[in-house]
């Protein structure tokens, strides 16, 4: 047995030597030896365990080809699939699971995978571009050699254009491309060598240039490591592999473009024109730049989370930013010029934070602290928290600044802007009626009433002599009685309304239009309603409903036909519930008439006041202190418990009562707020009636800093500083400071706005500015109208360019290590000339209405 036993495992041994021996020969001499023999060495392409061949030749099934990507790009999440096709018994059903939460294959249609199908040359490509997160714009003339290019599907010409250029597919020597023909293990394996280059899959790994491949210029990196002191000539990919590991970059210089699809990544050092950051799993890459890096344009597809942190001063960091994706939730700590966002996204900003400027064409909303210097807003429904230096809003386009509504400035004044008409005298109608407007006539491109566009020359026509419009009594007799708007519509997008109020004096009216009652019986609204109807001569009131509900005469309600009175009574209305109803007047003869009821019960419940307070969570600030509320208790109700979140405060610890005072102690209302909620709901549990709520909100104080500066811009010391609360939400006292050597002053205050004014023996007036504060802001007071106008030289990659020769306004200035130059401007209008050694000069108009800080780039 034992002699057996040995033989068997000799040969086993032998055996599992076989498949190298068999592979050589498969691929001996073949095309594709070199790329297959990589993969094979990665892991990622093996030879066929029973003949130990590679098949280059074989056509590859579709699972096949979801196991090489899963395989290369270190992707092992997986989703819950239902595929009518895959089975959980199916050696294939993990491979596709994983393939379908990385999300770059979905199926065939009809609930199926097809995983033994073929996958074509043009999914191929298509597949792996989006792997790589292209954008499709790559020109196309990289198509033009195949003479089968119009075979090619739009989804993937851009894809597979790209693939060509980059060298990672070819076409066939008959000048063919054969988009819908199937692939070969040898192709795959040439495609996937291109398109995943050198990889980087050794966990906690140190890499270096002497890593890097030289016949293939990529790199992609599916685990955590680190990789410093290289040169990357294509792109450098680091997969959703990494999950939530730390990868770190040092001193990397990239030609391509940097994808960040996973991993907590730290740039020092690094260097690239475009980065990509999009996860389609669900999870949050978190990019840091520190050290000296500079990434020219970062796109972001996904959430994510970027923070610039110790930048040397010679760094750009993140230069400009692109929001290019479906509910894209941005966490941004950094310093940046241009923020894009082309479709609905939120970015949550720190204190530290500055845009220049944020140009939102989806809906936008900007939370947290820092600053914007400029808000472009060319969506509806744009939110933000801190208040701009300018805003520029669209057409039409209504916002929230700052706490405050605003809308863009669209209308055309319009006189008269009412006309009143009534339709059963049509004798009293003029023939037209004239409307002027302060607009162009010539620009007017539709005239509408409630949508639907008049006729000019039937319905109205231009004024010859002004700008205007004439009305026909033709189409106002046609109007039926109620109320309209027409809109007058110009080129430029601006309007104007006119309002028409069109009356029939033929028809029944009632008067008031609205009534309240009130159950309360104390109240002066508990009483009898009282409405008057005009009928038309020959007509009599039928009947009264309110809803559905028919009112008897004499029981609930009385009618003076005479003078048109109807009372309706209170012992009827007062069995209706709270809430608003149609009260419906039916004539003998023609159409039924309405007014509306809103039935309210103002009688005294338990309350607590004030119903809302804020916490400052900040111990050292004054706001971090107990909370006094007055109980308002009625019909001798008592007070049960306090309870929040689910739990019950403890009596004579966490609150205590004092006649109708009560106070929670601010250790109990700060634990509410620790785990991050903007507010909390206290309910006071009574005996009986009401529970009132007390809702808390937890706010905290914010720097607000006064930077005193002379007409030159230097900061004046010994300036006194006021800071003033000037609205009712404010909830900070006067403070007044003196300026130090900086010439700043700064006072801790809560939301709200402020007066801030300075004064001080070289100013011939105190400056004074209003603030509204919701994060901490510094605010800039100078004594006479000379702005502060920074220019900030940097290459392409947004790397600032000491040496730097800026001149405006016949004053030169040369940048330093971090790009600026700064002047100290009147308001108007400039040329600035920017010239430097080895790049190409260039002139940039400015227009200086305020402080501003731009950018100048040079090439």
């Amino acid at each position: 047995m034992k002699k057996v036993l040995s033989a068997v495992l000799t040969a086993a041994l032998l055996v599992s030597t076989v498949p190298a021996a068999f592979a050589a020969s498969d691929i001996d001499g073949h095309w594709a030896k070199s790329y297959i023999t990589e993969l094979h060495e990665n892991g990622i392409i093996n030879p066929s365990a029973s003949t130990g061949n590679y098949g280059p030749d074989d056509k590859v099934t579709r699972w096949e080809f979801m196991r090489y990507i899963n395989r290369a790009f270190g992707f092992t999440e997986k989703a819950d699939i239902s595929f009518s096709d895959v089975n959980s018994s199916d050696i294939f059903y993990e491979t596709v699971q994983i393939a379908v939460k990385q999300g770059y294959i979905n199926g065939v249609g009809n609930n199926r995978m097809a995983p033994e199908g073929t996958l074509t040359r043009e999914q191929a490509a298509t597949i792996l571009g989006r792997l790589h997160k292209y954008t499709p714009t790559a020109n196309l003339s990289a198509l033009d050699m195949f003479s089968d290019r119009a075979k090619l599907s739009d989804y993937s010409k851009s894809y597979v254009a790209e693939a060509v250029k980059q060298g990672y597919i070819n076409g066939y020597t008959n000048g063919t491309f054969k988009p819908q023909g199937t692939l070969s293990r040898g192709e795959i394996a040439k495609m996937l060598y291109g398109y995943m280059g050198t990889p980087l899959n050794k966990n906690g790994n140190v890499y270096s240039q002497a890593t890097l491949k030289s016949d293939t210029k990529n790199v992609t990196i599916s685990v955590p490591c680190t990789l410093a002191d290289a040169d990357i000539k294509g792109n450098l990919y680091i997969t959703e592999g990494v999950l939530a590991g730390n990868v770190t970059l040092e001193d990397v210089t990239v030609a391509g473009d940097i994808i960040v699809s996973g991993g907590n990544v730290t740039l020092d050092g690094v260097s690239a024109l475009e980065m990509v950051v999009s996860n389609p799993t669900g999870l949050t890459p978190q990019v840091i730049a520190t050290g000296n890096t500079n990434i020219g344009t970062t796109e972001v597809k996904t959430s994510a989370t970027l923070t610039e942190s110790n930048l040397a001063a010679t760094a750009g960091g993140f230069s400009d930013l692109k929001m290019n994706g479906s509910s894209v939730s941005l966490t941004l700590d950094a310093a940046v010029w241009d923020v894009a966002n082309e479709q609905t996204g939120t970015i949550l900003t720190t204190g530290s934070t500055s845009i220049s400027t944020l140009t939102a064409n989806g809906r936008t909303t900007v939370t947290g602290g820092g600053s914007v210097q400029k808000a472009v807003l060319n969506a509806n429904g744009c939110e933000l928290t801190m208040q701009p230096t300018s805003v520029e809003l669209a057409s039409g386009v209504t916002a929230k600044i700052a706490g405050k509504d605003v809308a863009a400035s669209t209308s055309v004044s319009v006189s008269p802007s009412t006309l009143s008409i009534d339709v059963n005298n049509k004798d009293a109608i003029a023939f037209s009626y004239e409307f002027t407007f302060n607009a162009d006539k010539n620009d007017l491109t539709r005239v509408s009433v409630n949508g639907t566009t008049l006729k000019q020359g039937t319905d109205y026509n231009l004024l010859s002599d002004k700008n205007g419009i004439r009305v026909y009594k033709t189409y106002l007799s046609t109007l039926k009685a109620g109320t309209y708007t027409a809109e007058l519509t110009f080129e430029d997008g601006s309007k104007a309304a006119i309002g028409l109020a069109v009356s029939n004096s033929a028809q029944s009216a009632v008067s008031p239009s609205q009534i309240t009652f009130d159950k309360y019986e104390q109240s002066a609204n508990y009483a009898d309603q009282t409405v008057n109807v005009v009928l038309p001569a020959g007509t009599r009131l039928d009947s009264i409903k309110i809803g559905s509900t028919v009112l008897e005469r004499g029981t609930d309600y009385t009618y003076n036909a005479t003078n048109g009175t109807i009372r309706l009574l209170k012992e009827t209305l007062a069995k209706k519930s709270k809430g608003t109803y149609t009260v419906t007047f039916v004539p003998n003869q023609g159409s039924s008439f309405t007014c509306s009821l809103s039935v309210v019960d103002t009688a005294p419940v338990n309350e607590v006041q004030p119903s809302t307070v804020d916490f400052d969570a900040n111990t050292s600030s004054g706001g971090y202190a107990d909370l006094v509320v007055t109980l308002n208790m009625v019909d001798g109700a008592k007070l049960k418990n306090i309870r929040s979140n689910g739990k019950t405060l403890e009596e004579n610890w966490q609150y205590k009562i004092e006649g109708s005072k009560v106070t929670i102690n601010k250790s109990a209302v700060a634990e509410f707020g620790k785990s991050g909620a903007s507010y909390a709901d206290f309910v006071f549990v009574m005996s009986k009636g009401q529970s009132p709520t007390l809702r808390v909100n937890y706010v905290t104080t914010y720097a607000l800093t006064a930077s005193v500066v002379d007409d030159l811009g230097l900061p004046i010391s010994g300036a006194s500083v006021t800071f003033t609360p000037s609205d009712a939400e404010s909830g900070t006292a006067a403070q007044t400071l003196t300026t130090g050597s900086d010439g700043t002053a700064t006072v801790y205050v809560k939301r709200g706005s402020y007066v801030v004014t300075a004064t001080h023996s070289r100013f011939t007036a105190a400056v004074t500015q209003t603030v509204k504060i919701s994060a901490g802001r510094t605010v800039k007071l100078t004594g006479e109208i000379l702005e502060n106008v920074q220019l900030v030289v940097t290459n392409a990659y947004g790397a600032p360019l000491s040496g730097a020769v800026v001149t405006v306004g016949g004053k030169s200035i040369t940048t330093g290590t971090d790009g600026t130059a700064s002047f100290s401007l009147k308001r108007g209008s400039y040329v600035a000339q920017v010239a430097c050694t080895g790049y190409s000069a260039q002139s940039v108009q400015l227009s200086v209405t305020d402080s501003i800080r731009e950018r100048v780039q040079l090439k």
